[in-house]
């Protein structure tokens, strides 16, 4: 079976976004509990960066995701900016990082919620943006489940 890691965005002091009276942090963390019980339930070993509301800076997350060693890892966010649905960040050379993002994608199109895409983001210095996906061993993608203020 699969070892999956899940961080878990923002915490503690850094609440994220926040709109409709919700806290990007609470969300997230919400939805990473609920993750991890499911995958648990199907047999994957879990690793998780946080389970309570905690500073968690993405610098920690890398670190315990790199310890726990696993075969892929998702970074679970909310979106902000008043737009519609959700939308899954890969590393720019594709590859399993790639094929993880289409598989989440598929699964949840198939039940219903919009999906904005699968999107790479590259550096000034043309790497990859985003620190979970850049600094991870492993295959990364980060969820940006749905928009808070929406």
């Amino acid at each position: 079976m699969s070892k999956i890691f899940i961080g878990v965005g923002h915490g503690g002091g850094d609440p994220g976004a926040v709109g409709n009276g919700l806290k990007e942090k609470d969300v997230n963390l919400s939805i990473a509990l609920h993750l991890r019980d499911e995958l648990k339930r199907h047999g994957v070993t879990v690793g998780i960066s946080r389970t309570a509301d905690e500073d968690d800076p993405t610098s920690e997350e890398v670190k315990e995701c790199n310890a726990f060693a696993p075969d892929y890892a998702v970074d679970i966010h909310t979106n902000a900016g008043g737009g519609n649905g959700f939308e899954v960040y890969h590393t720019l050379s594709g590859g399993k990082g790639k094929t993880l993002a289409q598989n989440i994608e598929a699964e949840v199109a198939g039940i219903g919620q919009k999906s904005r895409g699968l999107k790479t983001r590259a550096n000034s210095a043309g790497k990859d943006y985003f620190g979970f996906i850049r600094q991870t061993k492993c295959p990364a993608v980060i969820l940006e489940c749905a928009f808070i203020d929406s």
